[in-house]
């Protein structure tokens, strides 16, 4: 049923309004009744009525005034305005003001009731295309999120699925435009999560950095655990690299003032070309991780981590991501890179701040991260192939350097 609210100055008319009419014939309730423009705005925002029938000239607050406040307070109401002949141009400025109509004294009480249901059945109408609208926004928002996941993950190989989707979601490249996926990773910290102060902060920071950087945010969010995916486009490929370099750099200072803590930030390779996206994003995760265990916080895909580090530093990292997965130990690196246990060791200490063993296993740890989050992986699987023999001390290491267990990262993530 249609909820109406009159507002008039003179008792008569408004009786005459509420009680000659059979308000509900038409599908009507009079949820109120007001003598000025200030009682009728108070009503109105307190019971949202769907139709006001209101006079022009009132005390306090007049018609006009009222019609005013309403709009200003973005309320979806249809105004239906009664105007004698000697106010008529007051009638139709407030047509311009937003009523949706006028009728002219002696008002004839069937014109009336058919106008408010008219009206009324107007905007109830718009109410629900609204409705569907902030659902459709709302669902938008989740199949965008859905879609970038799946097609970063390199999940969705149906073309015309794809182009579908793209075209839904206004991601259409023009010629020249180029997409770039960033992997932002802040490092582990013993099970302490800042990922829900982080949030929303960082979609903040993020909004207002990108813009700065003549850069346009197609997506970001939250991937996985400490973890976040942001997509750029660029209409610029030549100056791509170095305009995300530097929103790199400004968002890991920003995480470092506000956190306490850097994000690490792996940039992919520019591409015009939706179907090598996936390898693009994986690159930019490769390099995030290897931000991760070097001094250099931001990473180019084709950057090594470490770039200040000496030379076996580097070589060293680049053997662990080789072979993470088998039976890798300080010998046998220090090994393959031609210098002493015990000195490379001692350069682990001294470049990167951390020992060989913790940067094996947050590597480890990492790729596990990326196998969990697809659903073909069993945990003790993933365990298995990234180096960890026992299952259960795979659990406790993930458990201790992530806050969860690997079973319920793989059931929040994957």
């Amino acid at each position: 049923m249609l909820k109406a609210l009159v507002v008039d100055d003179e008792y008569l008319v408004r009786m005459g309004i509420t009680q000659t009419i059979d308000w509900a014939e038409y599908g009507v309730e009079i949820i109120g009744e007001a003598s000025n423009g200030e009682e009728g705005l108070e009503l109105a925002l307190q019971h949202r009525p769907d139709v006001i029938i209101t006079d022009i000239r009132m005390p306090f607050m007049n018609g006009l005034e009222l019609i005013e406040q309403i709009r200003e307070q973005d309320m979806l109401v249809g105004i239906v305005v009664l105007s004698g002949y000697d106010e008529f141009q007051y009638a139709q400025a407030a047509l311009r003001y937003g009523a949706s109509t006028y009728l002219l004294k002696p008002i004839n009480i069937e014109e009336l009731a058919d106008t408010v249901r008219c009206v009324g059945t107007e905007i109830l109408e718009k109410k629900l295309h609204s409705k569907r609208y902030s659902q459709l926004n709302g669902e938008i928002a989740s199949i965008s999120k859905q879609f970038w996941q799946d097609l970063l993950h390199g999940q969705l190989q149906d073309e015309a699925f794809v182009a579908g989707k793209l075209k839904l979601l206004n991601l259409e490249l023009a010629p020249g435009e180029a997409v770039m996926p960033l992997s932002l990773a802040f490092p582990p910290d013993n099970g302490m999560d800042r990922t829900a102060e982080a949030t929303g902060a960082l979609e903040d920071a993020a909004a207002d950095f990108v813009e700065a950087h003549s850069l346009e945010q197609l997506c970001l969010f939250r991937d996985s655990h400490l973890e976040w995916v942001m997509v750029l486009r660029t209409r610029d490929i030549n100056t791509a690299g170095d305009a995300a370099r530097s929103l790199g750099k400004q968002l890991s200072e920003w995480s470092q003032q506000h956190f306490g803590q850097a994000l690490s930030i792996g940039i992919g390779k520019p591409e015009g070309d939706w179907h090598r996206i996936a390898d693009s994003y994986r690159q930019a995760v490769l390099a995030a991780q290897r931000a991760l265990t070097g001094v250099e916080r931001v990473l180019y895909a084709e950057e090594e981590a470490g770039m200040r580090c000496r030379r076996e530093i580097r070589e060293a990292l680049a053997f662990i991501r080789e072979h993470y997965a088998g039976n890798i130990s300080v010998e046998r690196v220090a090994s393959a890179v031609f210098v002493s246990p015990t000195h490379l060791m001692h350069l682990f200490r001294k470049d990167l701040n951390k020992t060989f063993y913790e940067c094996l296993t947050e590597y480890r740890i990492e790729e596990a991260k990326r196998m969990l989050r697809n659903p073909m992986y069993r945990v003790y699987e993933v365990g298995n192939q990234v180096g960890f023999s026992d299952s259960k001390y795979f659990s406790q290491i993930f458990k201790k350097m992530t806050g969860i267990p690997p079973s319920e990262y793989a059931k929040t993530y994957g």
